[in-house]
């Protein structure tokens, strides 16, 4: 049994693909569980006409913290994490969509790697469709309570707990030390991702993670980043992108969204001919709204609602 979560809170007002990410995750899950923060702008309704089609979706209801901190959107993951009852789960975030043609190859992961605990996922990184990065996420695992959200729920990872009992097992085993701070090294530098534990799984097509779809909610995301990061640069990105929000190609929109995020640490600098995923190849279910050019802003279709039935 797959357990599959998500957390949301006012994901509608971002422009955040969530009906149709849960809808490409169903056919993985024996079950769906989603926490909501209490939503203001329409997301909470949404989340339950799903679980009223769809009796594998089951919705909560939790106070964030007030106060900002880095393990913010772990600590409310983690709350849904631990009503899981499955012996797998699953972790997927409300702007990310499992191609079709993946579905089964996950729903078989726990058959053809038993003695696996944890498995790293392959995740796009989109503007639309222009890509920025290309990361493999720690996503799916054993029903483990060592297993849970870390960080800013980017990935899953060992919890503080497990990490402080296996240093004090090191403390009476100094080859056991040994191994570990060896293993860290490499796992920093030279990592083969062929630890027989912990996986990493190419799957027949990566989750598609989703930045932005439409330019006036990107525009208002990256607004949104300047004023919270206190980043000035980005003011120039916003002026660049208004002077391009209406063309009728949106190509040169696009492609300015993602330079930012090209430059990260982590990003990607792509050539041309590599930047662009096209049409036929993102998952079928964001195909009506990635050709949909005369929207500004995300929008629930009202169709998918029909769809939650036989997933």
């Amino acid at each position: 049994m797959i357990s599959g979560f998500m957390i949301v809170k006012d994901v509608i007002k971002p422009g955040y693909p969530f009906v149709e990410a849960i809808a490409s995750a169903l056919p993985v899950c024996d079950e769906f569980l989603i926490s909501d923060g209490y939503s203001t702008d329409g997301t909470y309704e949404a989340v339950n006409r799903i679980a009223e089609s769809n009796n594998k979706v089951k919705v909560f209801q939790q106070e964030w913290p007030k106060e900002k901190r880095f393990t913010l959107l772990a600590d409310v993951t983690n709350w849904v994490r631990a009503k899981c009852s499955g012996d797998y789960i699953f972790s997927i975030q409300a702007n990310e969509v499992v191609h079709e043609d993946s579905v089964q190859f996950l729903k078989a992961l726990p058959q053809m790697c038993p003695e696996a605990q944890t498995f790293s996922l392959p995740f796009f990184h989109l503007m639309k469709d222009f890509k920025f990065s290309e990361q493999y996420r720690l996503r799916f695992s054993k029903n483990l309570p060592s297993i849970v959200a870390t960080g800013d729920a980017w990935s899953m990872g060992v919890s503080k707990k497990f990490v402080r009992s296996e240093v004090r097992k090191c403390l009476t085993h100094p080859k056991r030390l040994a191994s570990y701070v060896g293993r860290g090294v490499q796992w920093t530098y030279a990592n083969v991702c062929g630890n027989p534990l912990s996986r990493a799984i190419y799957l027949p097509k990566p989750i598609y993670r989703y930045w932005s779809l439409f330019p006036q909610d990107c525009i208002a995301k990256i607004r949104n980043h300047k004023e919270l990061f206190d980043v000035d640069h980005l003011g120039q990105v916003i002026n660049a992108l208004e002077s391009h929000m209406n063309d009728g190609d949106q190509t040169i929109f696009w492609d300015l969204a993602a330079q930012p995020l090209r430059k990260a640490p982590l990003g990607y600098k792509y050539p041309d001919g590599l930047v662009q995923v096209t049409f036929k190849n993102h998952p079928k279910i964001m195909q009506p709204l990635l050709s949909d050019s005369k929207a500004k802003k995300y929008y629930i279709r009202e169709e998918l609602f029909n769809q939650f039935k036989g997933l």
